[in-house]
């Protein structure tokens, strides 16, 4: 299948990287499309027609005009913000996980209006992925129960930083005192809505509600759980 990607690049005044900005795609896949050096699929076609704001059909090479005979001029559309990754470039998992070295602690039952406790148990190690690579102290508890699904949903692991403090809307582990010295209270995973004059404040998805304040006297620990993106580098 023939295409004229070169002639409506060179219409428009593009460099390659231009053209390739366009349509969203890598610069060096573009010049393998205009060379013919890769084929054309229905996606990279479309992709075309939007950004030459032509017809499919002029994109490989059906229907051309004549010199002179273009009676409208090609609207100018927004240059896209995103690359498409090419989608023959097959993607390594590998480069998400790390060394198996991040502790997992585990939980028992909740009690007190706590989603669970912890038992001070050391039960396994997870991956430690690219974007904290060199943080120090963090760890993973599996998340019991669904009240702040569908951001964490029951079961999901979560990775936890002891030491950065968290800001109104990071999700957090709050640990309460136990009824007895030396027993682990209630702990639950919650959103933060704010922190001061001595008072916890915070918020869950389900039921939707803001809950009773907390006076920090009875906390432990409030620690910020690491975003999905900030774990993986972005």
């Amino acid at each position: 299948m023939g295409n004229t990607l070169r002639e409506l690049r060179l219409e428009r005044g593009w460099t390659h990287e231009e053209a390739a900005a366009a349509m969203g795609v890598s610069r060096g896949q573009f010049i393998k499309l205009e060379r013919g050096e890769r084929g054309l699929t229905e996606r990279t076609i479309a992709l075309a027609a939007r950004a030459f704001a032509v017809l499919p059909s002029r994109v490989i090479g059906e229907g051309t005009s004549a010199v002179g005979e273009r009676s409208t001029p090609a609207p100018t559309l927004p240059q896209p913000n995103a690359a498409i990754p090419d989608q023959t470039d097959a993607v390594d998992p590998s480069i998400f996980k790390g060394p198996r070295n991040v502790p997992v602690y585990g939980t028992g039952s909740g009690g007190s209006g706590g989603d669970f406790s912890f038992n001070g148990q050391l039960i396994d190690h997870a991956p430690r992925p690219p974007g904290i690579a060199n943080r120090k102290d963090v760890y993973v508890v599996y998340l019991v129960g669904d009240s702040v699904a569908p951001a964490y949903e029951d079961g999901s692991p979560i990775y936890v930083d002891p030491h950065r403090r968290p800001a109104p809307r990071d999700y957090v582990v709050v640990e309460l005192l136990g009824e007895r010295e030396g027993e682990p209270g209630p702990a639950f995973v919650k959103r933060l809505v704010s922190r001061g004059g001595g008072k916890l404040r915070l918020e869950q998805h389900n039921p939707p509600e803001q809950l009773d304040p907390i006076d920090e006297a009875d906390v432990v620990r409030v620690h910020r759980v690491i975003p999905w993106p900030e774990l993986i580098g972005i």
